[in-house]
């Protein structure tokens, strides 16, 4: 008898993507049609399915048509792989590996059309190739992230133009002011000034009937959203945030160090000055909290003008910070005199005030209460910031030991990856169990008093710290009182 020969059943992927750059010029379909004749002048059995992933990056790991060629792979329906070439199967090193090794577990053999891969043929170059078209991808975004980076630098604004703006039709990338919307910016920063928060303004732009940005209605985000941004007084703020890595989606705020910040790049609908006094209003209103990413100033909250009694508005200078009557920075010298005063000159007297305190009252329980050490909270912090970590390490275990249950990876993958996050977590582990006990030494009274004592004596003080010593500061002309919340006896 005749015994039938087995034919093969050949899986065809192709995919292309913006990330090619101009590398492959045909069409999707062209390579499909590409593929299909080369099953059959070579032989390699018959057409089983198509898998298509138009426009899709290689550095994505689930892509719709790769994920159902797994799912056909994993119900025994495929022997034979053939793609163009190995940077359609993916341009993540790692992932590819990962892939090959999957194909390789279910005994589906997977060719290139170039010649250059066989599964069935041991290939020790693989690792290099899958390496060389990472690199590639790698390559092709650092490239456009500095393309932007420039045209950020030279003033374009990259973007939807932001309300009361739109894009210049005459020179690409430019900001021309919006008069139909213009107005009401104007309005929004008057209205501020003129007493009115957030909500109120947001409320009263509702019930006029004001056009709003995107034509979602007004809200006190909106309105914040306007009043702290500097694109109004003709500056360019970019580059705020960007992609993880070329490999995801997600984005990350930058530092403010960071920022792309070109000044004077268009028209500005608001002067400078109204946007700083809107600015110095907004930080008195905060009562010391953060605003917009800054950090608090030392004697925010609690200094005060001496003869108007408003807030001081913190202010930096050559010299260091300085304070100014809040009063006068809104309304002028028909409202108040600046009472122009350093903040250092301040700090040390209240240190100097509170060593004499820590002098008569050493052992004093009341004061080792009073006056907490903020190195504390650092320490809690960087404590849960750990335990997160290492969390989120057991979660991508767990789906590892899923992956490897399902049959996405193999083996000898699955021990690498489980002895690398084991490694991990040790390590972690090691350190927390050194915080804490760092962190009980710490807790004891007589360590954290001479902490405290320690930087008083090196005119250290934070806000959080003058909040608990002191009530208030009062500045006068020619004197600056200073009310403690500890008596010096």
């Amino acid at each position: 008898m005749r015994q039938s020969v087995k034919m093969n059943r050949v899986a065809i992927y192709v995919r292309v993507s913006r990330d090619d750059n101009g590398e492959n010029f045909e069409s999707i379909e062209n390579q499909r049609d590409m593929l299909v004749d080369h099953v059959a002048a070579n032989k390699l059995g018959k057409v089983f399915a198509v898998y298509m992933d138009d426009n899709v990056s290689g550095s994505a790991i689930q892509r719709p048509g790769l994920d159902r060629m797994k799912e056909d792979i994993l119900r025994g329906m495929i022997d034979v792989i053939l793609i163009k070439d190995l940077s359609r199967l993916g341009r993540n090193n790692a992932g590819t590996l990962q892939l090959i090794d999957f194909f390789e577990e279910y005994g589906v053999r997977v060719l290139t059309a170039d010649g250059r891969f066989d599964s069935l043929v041991d290939n020790d170059m693989v690792g290099i190739e899958t390496w060389v078209n990472e690199r590639y991808i790698r390559d092709i975004s650092r490239k456009i992230r500095s393309s932007l980076r420039f045209k950020i630098q030279r003033g374009e604004y990259l973007g939807k133009a932001p309300f009361g703006y739109r894009k210049s039709g005459i020179e690409k990338n430019r900001l021309v002011i919006d008069e139909s919307e213009a107005h009401i910016v104007r309005l929004i920063y008057k209205l501020y000034l003129s007493g009115m928060g957030y909500t109120a303004i947001s409320k009263y732009l509702e019930e006029k009937g004001y056009s709003s940005p995107r034509n979602k209605g007004w809200n006190r985000i909106t309105v914040r959203r306007i009043l702290c941004s500097r694109v109004y007084i003709g500056d360019t703020v970019q580059g705020v945030s960007e992609k993880v890595s070329f490999k995801s989606k997600k984005t990350r705020r930058l530092p403010e160090s960071r920022w792309v910040i070109t000044e004077g790049t268009h028209d500005a609908l608001i002067p400078r000055k109204m946007f700083d006094e809107v600015q110095a209003l907004r930080q008195s209103r905060a009562g010391g909290r953060k605003v917009q990413g800054r950090k608090r100033h030392i004697l925010s909250s609690i200094i005060f003008c001496g003869d108007c009694g408003s807030a001081m508005y913190a202010r930096k200078r050559s010299r260091g910070i300085a304070y100014i009557c809040g009063n006068y920075c809104r309304n002028g010298r028909d409202a108040c005199t600046s009472h122009f005063i350093y903040e250092k000159e301040i700090i040390e007297h209240i240190c100097s005030e509170l060593m004499v305190l820590f002098r008569q009252e050493y052992e004093s329980a009341e004061a080792g209460e009073g006056l907490y050490d903020p190195l504390a909270d650092e320490h809690s912090h960087v404590l849960r910031d750990i335990s997160d970590q290492i969390e989120s390490l057991r979660r991508r275990q767990e789906l590892l030991y899923k992956d490897r249950l399902v049959g996405r990876i193999s083996g000898d993958l699955f021990d690498r990856m489980n002895r690398q996050l084991e490694k991990h977590m040790e390590a972690l582990e090691s350190e927390q169990e050194k915080l804490r006990q760092e962190y009980t030494r710490s807790s004891d009274v007589s360590l954290l008093m001479e902490n405290i004592r320690g930087r008083l004596e090196r005119n250290e003080l934070t806000n959080e710290m003058a909040l608990v010593a002191v009530r208030s500061v009062v500045v006068h002309d020619k004197t600056v009182t200073i009310d403690l919340r500890y008596k010096i006896t």
